[in-house]
């Protein structure tokens, strides 16, 4: 009989799966992901399932481990498949502490199922830009200010100011679409707050809130405290690992004023994502990396050149998120690989970082991911 396969997607910081009840105005985390996921293992005739796993917001790695428990356990014991996580970003170390030993003794049964542990753009030993934003709480205070803003927009009794101001936004993000301006980031939250229900504005305070009560998971990511993480979060026995590497071409004067990021609100986030580069520190001190192996080194060599070390995806240094065996290099911003790239009108990407990643790429990192989690098919 053949193996039976039940896939977990992990969100990375912030920890949801989607936000909104309307399909066409619902802003997704792994946007197209499952739906390619559930194809391919058609198109090979594998029996499988594929389930999103929503987590704490901002809390602590130990947390947002428990949370994964909770919600395998609606399905994990359904039957006797085989289970895979795949984790993006910090889902990637949500992912590997689920399974390992250290909380072995909270584990459900059904986590001694798990067969592969797929990581991808993961802070594996930490990124520099986490430690930016520990300093004098900046990024406690950046994540209240976001909670403080987000509860006064949308609570009830601000409703004739927030309203008006976001039927204004809805009005331009037409008139950009009828003027046949690509789709962004700022289109999708216009659509999805311009009318929104009872239900979505109660889910949208409640997970602000809870972003406004912890941000434990910013100091997580230091690379300090990914060190003492590795430590304690030994791999289990009869697991494999695999990592997706992601790095972005490093930002240039000549990018800066190409033609397509010199337009707002492309130019505002080409300017963001220059900001976090930066402040992610790929070549930091502060990153203690273990030696690689020949074929790892191999790897991120053949896809980002000899100065590999200097690559960043905008978020997490691309050396900082080699675990296990590499499964694929990507050039690739922190989120292309999760849907969000530039290719209207399907995809939106969330960030503009000049790495042109698009389709065909996006088709092959999770070409990559199937065929280690349940093999390559027949030539």
């Amino acid at each position: 009989m053949a193996t039976r396969h039940r896939v977990y997607l992990v969100p990375g910081f912030f920890g949801f799966t989607q936000m909104g009840d309307k399909e066409t105005e619902r802003i997704a985390y792994f946007q197209h992901v499952p739906g390619l996921l559930q194809q391919r293992f058609k198109e090979r005739g594998i029996d499988a399932d594929v389930q999103l796993v929503a987590s704490s917001p901002t809390s602590g790695l130990e947390a947002r481990a428990r949370d994964i428990f909770r919600e395998m356990a609606r399905t994990a014991d359904k039957d006797d498949a085989a289970l895979h996580l795949v984790g993006h970003s910090t889902g990637g170390l949500d992912a590997r502490s689920a399974v390992s030993l250290r909380m072995a003794q909270e584990a459900p049964a059904f986590v001694k199922r798990v067969r592969s542990v797929v990581t991808v753009a993961t802070p594996h030993h930490g990124t520099p830009l986490a430690t930016f934003f520990h300093q004098g709480d900046l990024g406690k205070t950046l994540l209240r200010y976001l909670w403080l803003f987000t509860f006064l927009t949308l609570h009830r009794k601000a409703m004739p100011f927030r309203a008006a101001v976001l039927q204004a936004c809805y009005r331009i993000v037409l008139l950009g679409e009828h003027a046949k301006l690509p789709p962004n980031l700022f289109n999708q939250i216009a659509r999805l707050t311009a009318d929104l229900s009872e239900s979505e504005r109660e889910e949208l305070i409640q997970f602000f809130s809870r972003v406004g009560e912890d941000q434990t998971l910013i100091r997580d990511l230091m690379p300090v405290s990914a060190q003492a993480f590795n430590a304690n979060t030994a791999d289990r026995e009869g697991v494999r690992y695999g990592s997706v590497i992601t790095g972005a071409p490093p930002p240039t004067l000549l990018r800066r004023l190409s033609p397509r990021l010199l337009l707002p609100p492309d130019s505002l986030l080409y300017g963001i994502f220059c900001f976090l580069y930066g402040k992610s520190a790929p070549l930091s001190p502060e990153l203690k990396i273990p030696e690689r192996t020949p074929t790892q080194t191999q790897a991120l060599e053949g896809a980002f050149g000899r100065k590999f070390e200097s690559w960043s995806d905008g978020i997490v240094p691309s050396r900082s998120q080699v675990w296990g065996e590499v499964l694929h290099v990507a050039t690739a911003d922190h989120l292309d690989v999760m849907g969000h790239f530039d290719q209207p009108e399907e995809y939106i990407s969330w960030l503009k970082s000049g790495s042109h990643f698009q389709e065909k790429q996006f088709h092959e990192v999770w070409e990559r991911v199937i065929d280690f989690m349940v093999g390559r098919p027949p030539a």
